[in-house]
């Protein structure tokens, strides 16, 4: 077991969520994790929220910034968008930053992991998360109730096409 592994497990022992299937239809607060590399990447999650908002649905976004230097960028910010760094969560999982565990504490009815590649940083808070039904796009992502492989174009827009797919056309039984 890896020092990652053997963070998360320990603290996500602590931590109990209520599992519940969710989709477009019956989920009202939706919460999207994300990557955030340029201008790009957060005009791709804008747009995607925004669909979702059309749906009325509330949305929440967190975003983690590689570069610690590029959260004060001017297209940050906007709407209720919340970033941090790797200097918000310390390497043994000692989270600093209020938005962040306003984040996981929320039981929203789904959680989209929208990154494309895993981090422990990421990974950390999408594991901890109180959110009902969790969605990723990581295929190896044992935390996810729903992955979705979408690892043939590598194409982040593709994995919010199926995403968005899944989740209007999967039912309950």
């Amino acid at each position: 077991m890896s020092l990652k592994d053997f963070i998360i497990s320990k603290n996500i022992n602590r931590s109990r969520r209520n599992v519940e299937f969710h989709n477009f239809e019956t989920a009202k607060n939706i919460a999207i994790l994300y990557c955030i590399r340029n201008k790009d990447d957060f005009e791709r999650i804008k747009n995607f929220a925004k669909k979702l908002s059309q749906k009325g649905i509330n949305i929440s976004t967190l975003a983690y910034v590689p570069k610690t230097e590029d959260i004060g960028n001017i297209y940050f910010g906007q709407g209720n968008n919340n970033f941090f760094s790797e200097k918000h969560i310390t390497k043994f999982g000692k989270i600093k930053e209020v938005c962040i565990t306003e984040f996981i504490n929320k039981e929203n009815d789904i959680l989209i992991n929208l990154c494309t590649e895993n981090s422990f940083y990421t990974e950390y808070i999408f594991a901890l998360s109180k959110a009902k039904f969790k969605v990723s796009g990581i295929i190896d992502c044992k935390y996810s109730d729903l992955n979705i492989n979408y690892k043939k174009t590598h194409n982040p827009d593709f994995l919010a096409d199926q995403i968005m797919y899944y989740l209007s056309t999967i039912k309950q039984a």
